[in-house]
Formats: C-alpha cells, sequence, structure tokens
C-alpha cells in the first residue's frame, strides 16, 4: 500500500510540473500567473476549509429559522455545501494550470468560507 502510494504521489508531482512548465512558457503575462496561483491556493484552501460549512450554514439558518432550524436544515445545508467545497478545491487544485472555468474563475461564491455571499470580490 504504502509503495502504491509512493508511486501515485510522485506520478500527481511530475504531472503537475508537467503541466505548469507547460503553461508557464506559454504564459506571456504576468497575470496569468497569478491567476493560476490564485486558482491553486484557492483549491487547496477550500480543500482544507469545506468542513467550516457546517457551522457556517447552521449559523445562518438559525439566523432566520431560530436554534431548532438550524441545528437540523443547516446542518444539512452545511453537509452539502462541505462536500461542494471541498471537491470544488480539489478539482481547481488538479486542474490550476488550465483556465478552467474560463479565465481561472472559482467555482463556487464565495471564493472562500468565511467570506459572505453579498459581499463584492476582492480585485
Amino acid at each position: 500500500m504504502a509503495k502504491w502510494l509512493k508511486t501515485t504521489a510522485a506520478g500527481i508531482i511530475l504531472l503537475a510540473h508537467l503541466l505548469v512548465s507547460g503553461t508557464v512558457a506559454q504564459a506571456s503575462d504576468l497575470s496569468v500567473l497569478n491567476q493560476i496561483g490564485k486558482k491553486f491556493t484557492r483549491g487547496a484552501v477550500n480543500v482544507t476549509t469545506g468542513w467550516a460549512e457546517v457551522p457556517k450554514q447552521t449559523y445562518l439558518v438559525a439566523r432566520q429559522q431560530g436554534l431548532p432550524g438550524g441545528l437540523v436544515q443547516g446542518a444539512i445545508e452545511g453537509l452539502g455545501m462541505c462536500v461542494a467545497r471541498t471537491l470544488a478545491g480539489a478539482y481547481e487544485i488538479l486542474t490550476f494550470p488550465l483556465p478552467l472555468p474560463a479565465h481561472y474563475q472559482p467555482m463556487l461564491k464565495p471564493d472562500y468560507v468565511w467570506q459572505s455571499e453579498h459581499a463584492p470580490p476582492r480585485p
């Protein structure tokens, strides 16, 4: 099992290196490199903080519907958003050198779990 894990990790690192090398060679603008870095960072942050959607959604629903609704409906919505944010983050990590979605846009709004849904995006 350990050998398989090492081989898989080495393959992923090699693939990422090859993809980044090709993208960097084609990147004539520093802003593209900035967008690539933001996409990778956003993906890594969302993979590691996706769990925080559960308390966030519980709190938001409890503010609107009261504590019982927050504990039930908020927790269910939080679990769904936890899965969505974690998977979106993994997708962004795996595809960070590629402009997918177009122009390296985030897959979820807001970009990070701690941002408000109604907050304007930061430049």
